[in-house]
C-alpha cells in the first residue's frame, strides 16, 4: 500500500497532511525569499562592480585625454620652434642672395643688363611659340 502524504494511514490523517503540505509550502516561501534576496544582493553587487569599472574607465579616459592633450602641446611647441628656425634662415638666406645680387649689378652692370637681355629674349621666344 502506498505510504505518500495523502495515504489514509493510521498515523496520518487528512489534517495532518495539510499541515505538512502547508509546511512545504511556507518553507518554499522561506527558500524563494531567501533566493529573491540572493539574487538581489548578487545583482547590487554586479552594479556595483560595474560603476567601480565605469569610474575607473572615466578616470582612465581623463587621465588619457591630459596626456594627449599635453603631447599635442610639446608637439606644436617643436612644430612651431622648428618653424621659426626655417623662417629665419629662409630670411637669412633671402637677405644674402638679396645682397649678392646687389654685389654683382654694381661690379658688373654691362654683364647684368646682358644677361637680362638675353633672359628676355628667352622668355619671349617662349612665350611666342
Amino acid at each position: 500500500m502506498a505510504s505518500g502524504m495523502f495515504s489514509r494511514g493510521k498515523d496520518r490523517t487528512v489534517s495532518e497532511a495539510a499541515e505538512t503540505v502547508e509546511d512545504q509550502i511556507a518553507e518554499l516561501r522561506d527558500q524563494i525569499s531567501t533566493l529573491a534576496k540572493l539574487v538581489a544582493q548578487d545583482v547590487a553587487d554586479g552594479a556595483e562592480g560595474a560603476r567601480d569599472r565605469f569610474s575607473m574607465f572615466r578616470k582612465n579616459a581623463r587621465e588619457n585625454a591630459r596626456q594627449a592633450r599635453s603631447d599635442a602641446t610639446d608637439g606644436l611647441d617643436e612644430l612651431i620652434a622648428s618653424g621659426e628656425d626655417i623662417l629665419a634662415e629662409l630670411t637669412s638666406r633671402y637677405k644674402d642672395t638679396g645682397r649678392e645680387v646687389r654685389r654683382t649689378v654694381k661690379e658688373h652692370p654691362f654683364a647684368t643688363l646682358g644677361a637680362a637681355a638675353v633672359a628676355g629674349f628667352v622668355i619671349a621666344a617662349i612665350l611666342r611659340r
